[in-house]
């Protein structure tokens, strides 16, 4: 979706379904543009896991540079000291990190659900998602890599 939907995009699904799960998994970049959201999040007790997948770098706007661009980059790093555990606390989010699959398993085995959560998954700066569809393409010539 758009950068910065998934949060509230996350509590309406919630508040709409309250019967179901919901994990919202979203980049570092796309989730400062409403991490302010928290406070809702919190206020209302809306139990949604948030998996914030943290690459450093806004991470779609820099594949393209990668891929299309030459590896020309321009303001697709984030190299701040956002801690997003603290940030996720301070709202009275609970908040996990992990750095490892283990790590993740092991938050996610021990999760209880009737509460917000920030799990916080640190990735490779410079991983990529796929499949995309290269510039003025159509859907026949996807990049699977």
């Amino acid at each position: 979706g758009t950068m910065g939907f998934g949060l509230g995009g996350a509590m309406g699904t919630k508040l709409g379904t309250p019967d179901k799960k919901v994990v919202l998994v979203t980049g570092d970049g796309s989730f400062k543009m409403n991490c302010n959201e928290l406070a809702t999040v919190a206020t209302y007790n809306i139990p949604v896991v948030i998996l914030l997948l943290n690459n450093n770098a806004l991470g779609m706007v820099r594949q393209w540079q990668n891929l299309f661009s030459n590896k020309r980059y321009s303001e697709t790093d984030i190299y701040d000291k956002t801690d997003y555990i603290m940030l996720a606390n301070a709202y009275g989010v609970e908040g996990h990190k992990a750095e490892s699959l283990d790590e993740l398993n092991s938050i996610l085995e021990n999760l209880t659900l009737d509460k917000p959560v920030l799990v916080e998954c640190k990735i490779d700066h410079d991983i990529n998602v796929y499949p995309i569809v290269p510039p003025n393409d159509n859907l026949l010539n996807l990049i699977c890599n």
